[in-house]
């Protein structure tokens, strides 16, 4: 099979995560939640086992789930992913056991191997999980796999818990003569500081490559998408981002780092991207997307750290929204992300309602008046943007602005 090039624009499409042939997916109410109206237990089944990668939260303390799933995908295999909501089983001392169990629950009601499963918790904090639910209710749930859009809607609604709605998407593009898709289910809400929020990304796709370079490509994506998600720089011990790959595409198998590898890199990226800003937006009515986009870097890593520390900024965000910004606290934020950061040739702009307004240019203040700023902002996006003028690489960070604070 001849190598060729990418279509290097997403095309979103139907499906979710269901989308990529070979995948099904399922939700229900299994009682881990109250309301017996809330789906609260997801699954989701590849129809052979395949190259799994995953990456975990960074925090000192992981949940039981993320190290017995660390566990099962050290051979860079998986079969299924089980996810509950509503109890988050962390900072428990049986946590790791319990979601070991839950793995071996499913094994025995379906034909998925216990080791071959990916599992993760989301909800509330100091609660122990119990079986009883897994036990009560994995043979129907597993029954009822679909290949659907509904059955990922299902499973994007079981694993919600402060999201104000489902989410789940899908894209296709192509890796040179064949046709390629990426499904995906995901919650997060970064607007529930000082509380943690866990970010829960789940993604299927039917190109073909190995656990090795889908490892690899995972780690390289995640680090300029979901770890520039703005958290208030709280991470969850639960987060979770796993990619499942069944080469059902047919493409040359990527299987070192060639210009393959590099063009099904960008597809993901762009991916994690999008999901990161549907993540973003989901605030309260009141609140609105802040997007931060550096360009001009001298390596991404200054890239990465400039456009984080700015959509973390409480004080940038604030300023921004009590019509009071001043350029200096911009600054200040960019030399904190990145000390060796260069800003002498910088431009920096702000982007709302269809307007735009340079704020910083060439060492130079434009000061902007509040009517001016109260006009960019009445819309439901704001956008700063970052023009350093120091090399080539850029980066792009999602956050939330608060019209009443977190306190």
């Amino acid at each position: 099979m001849r190598k060729n090039g990418v279509n290097r624009e997403l095309r979103e499409i139907a499906g979710g995560i269901c989308a990529p042939a070979g995948f099904r997916a399922n939700g229900m109410h299994a009682g881990f939640t109250a309301d017996p109206n809330k789906k609260d237990l997801a699954l989701v089944v590849a129809d052979r086992r395949c190259p799994t990668a995953c990456v975990f939260s960074a925090q000192s303390e992981q949940s039981g789930p993320a190290c017995s799933s660390k566990r099962h995908v050290k051979k860079g295999l998986a079969r299924a992913i089980l996810v509950n909501s509503g109890v988050a089983n962390v900072f428990m001392p049986n946590g790791e056991r319990l979601a070991e169990l839950a793995c071996r629950a499913l094994a025995a009601r379906s034909d998925i191997d216990a080791n071959d499963t990916v599992i993760a918790s989301t909800g509330k904090i100091g609660e122990e999980i119990t079986l009883t639910p897994f036990e009560n209710n994995l043979r129907a749930l597993f029954q009822g796999l679909e290949a659907t859009e509904e059955g990922s809607h299902r499973a994007a609604e079981a694993i919600m818990t402060t999201d104000s709605y489902p989410k789940h998407a899908a894209f296709a593009f192509d890796l040179g003569d064949f046709p390629c898709k990426i499904g995906a289910i995901f919650k997060g809400n970064v607007r529930v500081a000082p509380n943690m929020a866990t970010t829960l990304i789940f993604l299927t796709t039917d190109v073909n490559i190995s656990s090795e370079m889908l490892q690899k490509a995972l780690h390289l994506t995640v680090k300029d998408t979901v770890n520039l998600l703005c958290g208030d720089g709280i991470s969850s011990p639960n987060d979770t981002v796993c990619i499942m790959a069944n080469g059902k595409a047919g493409n040359y198998k990527i299987s070192c780092e060639d210009t393959e590898f590099a063009k099904f890199t960008v597809a993901l990226r762009k991916t994690l991207a999008e999901i990161c800003r549907r993540i973003a937006k989901d605030c309260d009515k009141e609140n609105k997307l802040f997007t931060c986009k550096v360009s001009g870097a001298k390596s991404q890593p200054v890239a990465c750290a400039v456009a984080k520390n700015l959509v973390n900024s409480y004080r940038v965000r604030q300023r921004i929204l009590q019509n009071q910004l001043d350029v200096e606290s911009i600054l200040y934020a960019i030399c904190e992300g990145a000390s060796d950061a260069r800003f002498h040739h910088a431009q920096i702009a702000l982007q709302g309602n269809g307007e735009e307004y340079i704020l910083y240019e060439e060492n130079g203040i434009l000061p902007i008046t509040g009517e001016n700023l109260s006009r960019l902002t009445a819309g439901e996006e704001v956008t700063l943007s970052v023009s350093l003028h120091d090399g080539n690489y850029t980066a792009t960070a999602f956050g939330c602005l608060e019209a009443k604070g977190f306190f």
